[in-house]
């Protein structure tokens, strides 16, 4: 084999990302016959750090590539100046689609990691605005590997019988996007004389981070789940912008009366279906899993690795009755953790695999020779934050803080109306106040 390429991922790695977010990026350092090893940034790359000591930069999903807050105008154009092979992955890749572009273009993509399925990948990404960019297509998430190992309680003993948790999305993501709300709110309203134990919540406060999280999912019988991602592309942001405006003169405005104003002739255009990282955690942590009908990237059969529950929830009462019969329910516990969690084709070595296969067979057409490589204590040295940096990420837990009392304290018992509204409103009145930061800051 040829010599491990040096590589360096530029990522927001921090102690209360997503658990996904973590595992991600611990595979890629961990994984990679490559020496992979990452810097977490946010807006500017560090000063000192010299970008010719890599053979290959990559950027992560978890930094925006068109968006200054993550990536500066200033960083894209050092890594449009840097010769190495250059590739990135993306998530949510619904919004900013044609402002992404504009930076994977400024930046010089060699190599994008998309989690638009294969067929789909052509009308996001057109060969005429990407020449010569290799298109991997991947999965949002994969099996954290220590999950396969994690004692649980037996499915008996769990004391809750059904855990959900989902925010509201907006509008326009359209109709994939509101199932994830409409889900839980359904079967909610349905379980009430099934007498279930239920934990649910669609407050941004109630969600659950790390291994806490991985307890919740633990301490369920059954998790609900529907497919990832968004059935609108909003490649200009006009749909966005004309939906919010809309939803902020008239508040509680129906969901049906904004699609058909503003993106009916997007919806389902493009199929970005995907199976969630949800799924792959519960499979693992032997939790029974009731999802909406769906494909779920071929990974999952309904009545062998899930219980499918239909979108108008008419089977409703069969699919409590599968909940409340012990064998049934073990019968698909089982065959989902063997058949799907154990897959060694659902797994982060097997993305990682992929990961370096695409960078090995692009960097032939590089052939740049790096400088010497770093040692761990210089890169930490070089890539330590700067002021600006730590101010930027000062000022975000903040930011993050006071979002938190305003919807947990002062609007804790609002409707999801009133919440809706408030959050709208504090959007739109943030644009002029970013707009004077970045001018102030020029």
């Amino acid at each position: 084999m040829a010599r491990p390429l040096q590589i360096l991922l530029l990522c927001d790695y921090r102690d209360d990302i997503a658990a996904t977010v973590r595992e991600h990026v611990d595979a890629l350092t961990q994984y990679s016959q490559h020496c992979v090893r990452h810097v977490s940034i946010l807006g500017d790359l560090p000063r000192r750090l010299d970008l010719n000591h890599f053979d290959a930069v990559v950027i992560h999903y978890s930094l925006i590539a068109c968006h200054n807050a993550y990536v500066s105008a200033a960083a894209r154009t050092a890594l449009g100046e840097f010769g190495g092979l250059k590739a990135i992955f993306i998530q949510d890749e619904y919004r900013f689609v044609d402002a992404t572009i504009a930076a994977m273009q400024e930046i010089g993509i060699d190599v994008l990691f998309t989690c638009v399925p294969e067929a789909e990948i052509e009308k996001v990404y057109p060969s005429m605005r990407l020449p010569g960019v290799t298109k991997v297509s991947v999965l949002t998430g994969y099996v954290p590997e220590h999950l396969l190992s994690k004692k649980v309680l037996p499915f008996s003993r769990r004391p809750v019988d059904v855990g959900y948790r989902a925010r509201k999305v907006p509008a326009w993501l359209g109709d994939l996007g509101q199932e994830k709300y409409q889900i839980g709110k359904r079967f909610q309203e349905d379980a009430a004389p099934d007498k279930l134990a239920l934990d649910f919540s669609f407050r941004e406060e109630d969600r659950i981070y790390g291994e806490a999280w991985i307890d919740f999912v633990a301490s369920c019988k059954a998790m609900l789940g529907v497919e990832s991602g968004a059935s609108v592309f909003d490649f200009t942001g006009e749909i966005q912008r004309q939906v919010e405006n809309h939803s902020r003169r008239e508040p509680g405005v129906a969901f049906g009366e904004l699609k058909r104003r503003y993106f009916a002739e997007a919806e389902g255009k493009i199929r970005l279906n995907q199976i969630s990282p949800r799924c792959f955690e519960a499979s693992a942590l032997r939790t029974l899993l009731i999802l909406y009908e769906g494909d779920y990237s071929g990974r999952m059969q309904p009545w062998r690795h899930y219980v499918p529950l239909r979108k108008d929830h008419s089977n409703h009462l069969e699919v409590v009755s599968v909940l409340k019969d012990g064998e049934r329910a073990k019968a698909i516990i089982d065959a989902a953790y063997r058949e799907v969690a154990c897959d060694p084709a659902n797994s982060y070595r097997a993305m990682v695999g992929q990961f370096d296969e695409a960078i090995r067979t692009a960097f032939r057409e590089h052939q740049k020779a790096p400088l010497a490589a770093l040692d761990d204590r210089e890169l930490a040295r070089f890539a330590a934050p700067g002021l600006i940096v730590m101010r930027r990420k000062a000022t975000r837990k903040l930011t993050e803080k006071a979002y938190r009392f305003l919807f947990s304290t002062l609007l804790g018992s609002a409707s999801a109306e009133t919440r809706d509204v408030v959050h709208g409103w504090l959007n739109y009145l943030s644009r002029p106040l970013r707009v004077v930061v970045r001018w102030i800051r020029s």
